[in-house]
């Protein structure tokens, strides 16, 4: 299949394969990746096709500011035994390109079909379910975070699908993550 093709069937594969709670994650799509996002869009789930290095790059991305980047890494890096646990040792944690820092793997690049989708959306689930409740707990309190409630997709004259969702709640975050954090 097309690369094209292959990233746009990619969040419905991988939303199929997450828990109810975690299911209704926005998606936006680039030349050559897909993101999946909740709350902000700058912290996102990728799959990037990287075709000169023969690898997808899946991940958890943090491309907000400078600040909020450092400070979600350094709190996943506390965190790394949960994340190795849930996601395995072949996980990189890193500061990255432009201020940006990020989780992620590479995986073969192989033929993009079926063969190559479903365990692709499985790993990449994975990453979700580890790793975004841990990014809403370890969320600084200035950060922006916007759920929208998610509708069936409606149809335009053209037959193509956009969202309907036209209002937006604030997640409620837990007394831990709103408050500040006392040094020991």
């Amino acid at each position: 299949m097309q690369p094209r093709e292959f990233l746009r069937r990619l969040p419905g594969a991988v939303q199929a394969k997450l828990p109810a709670d975690l299911a209704g994650c926005s998606s936006g799509f680039g030349f050559s990746l897909v993101q999946l996002w909740y709350g902000n869009r700058a912290l996102h789930y990728e799959a990037w096709l990287r075709h000169r290095q023969d690898v997808i790059e899946i991940g958890l991305h943090f491309e907000a500011d400078p600040l909020t980047n450092m400070r979600l890494l350094a709190a996943f890096r506390a965190r790394e035994r949960v994340v190795r646990k849930g996601l395995g040792d072949g996980t990189h944690i890193e500061e990255w390109d432009r201020g940006w820092t990020r989780l992620w793997e590479p995986v073969s690049l192989g033929t993009l079909d079926e063969a190559l989708l479903e365990p692709l959306a499985s790993r990449l689930a994975r990453y979700i379910t580890t790793c975004e409740p841990l990014l809403r707990e370890e969320l600084p309190a200035d950060v922006p975070w916007e759920l929208r409630p998610l509708r069936a997709p409606s149809r335009t004259p053209r037959g193509r699908t956009r969202s309907s969702a036209s209002t937006t709640r604030t997640l409620a975050r837990s007394p831990r993550s709103a408050r500040p954090r006392e040094r020991p």
